[in-house]
């Protein structure tokens, strides 16, 4: 699968790459010098073109799963990963994004939000230690399940943090286009982080999540367009390089759809036989079989 892994990353990175040329040409092209956007095609050609890229992505969820192809259900087996360079990457992963917050701490004590800022910047300092120590109790999930499912929360909160911060920020913005992408990136993250989750809490959508980490990672380096603080801007690559390493180990692990119909049971004293329907019933056959048993021994100890 390596071929298909460093292929699907390329897309990734080249569609997320194209994007902030895109956003960058728009920011300078459709905005008049009192900031209010002028009639300009690049209001459409962008929204297309993100348009475009996710359903491109889905092409290419939808071609696993008519293969037969999936991510595994849990989580050791969707993010099993081992060698020194897959440590090296999740360490760098969560070290860009420990970097960002601390950053953002040191910048934004003069902002009119200090505040959230602050709270943010710690939120994501939490995340970027939690990212590698996640990936490396991946192989070990059964035993360490309760500690997976709360590193796996760290980076929904720390987006939650930041949805709350732009609608604090932008609310009195009459400039849609403004924050309408970085809002939208941040939702997208934060669904994407939920997706990856749900394997630690044993409620997985596979195929979903795949899709989500890569519209996820697509945006969020489409979003380095914009101006924002500098630790906002380191945050937001860390997050799309973690979420493309979650990518690329979901393809590399994937495997056959598993076939989840059960087996009915298989008649009294035959092995190998013809499956036969369940009998219908209320759910109370046994508790009926056991009654009529102990009324017939009853029956049985008083005739004379």
């Amino acid at each position: 699968m390596l071929k298909k892994e460093l292929e699907i990353s390329c897309y990734v990175a080249g569609a997320g790459a194209f994007g902030v040329f895109l956003r960058w040409i728009q920011d300078q092209l459709a905005f008049n010098d009192a900031g209010l956007p002028d009639r300009s095609a690049l209001h459409v050609i962008f929204p297309v073109y993100v348009l475009i890229c996710a359903l491109v992505f889905r092409h290419f969820v939808l071609s696993y799963k008519k293969a037969g192809l999936q991510p595994p259900e849990s989580f050791a087996a969707a993010f099993a990963h081992k060698g020194k360079l897959y440590t090296l990457a999740r360490w760098v992963c969560g070290g860009v994004m420990f970097v960002g917050g601390t950053v953002l701490l040191m910048t934004s004590e003069t902002d009119k939000f200090a505040g959230l800022l602050r709270a943010l910047s710690l939120v994501t300092m939490l995340a970027g230690l939690c990212f590698p120590l996640m990936m490396t109790w991946a192989d070990k999930a059964g035993s360490r399940l309760n500690v997976i499912c709360l590193l796996s929360f760290v980076p929904m909160f720390a987006y939650a943090v930041w949805l709350v911060y732009c609608y604090r920020a932008n609310s009195i913005e009459p400039v849609v286009w403004s924050y309408a992408v970085e809002v939208f990136t941040v939702i997208m993250a934060m669904v994407a982080f939920f997706r990856v989750a749900g394997f630690a809490f044993q409620s997985p959508k596979p195929l979903r999540c795949l899709f989500d980490v890569m519209f996820a990672a697509m945006l969020c380096l489409t979003s380095l367009a914009d101006e924002r603080y500098m630790g906002m801007q380191i945050i937001l690559l860390g997050s799309a390089l973690m979420l493309m390493f979650e990518c690329w180990l979901l393809i590399k692990n994937l495997a056959p759809i598993a076939d989840k119909t059960e087996e009915q049971p298989k008649a009294e004293g035959e092995e190998g036989g013809a499956a036969v329907p369940a009998a219908p019933g209320d759910g109370f056959e046994r508790l009926d079989e056991e009654m009529m048993k102990a009324r017939e021994e009853m029956l049985k100890a008083n005739k004379p």
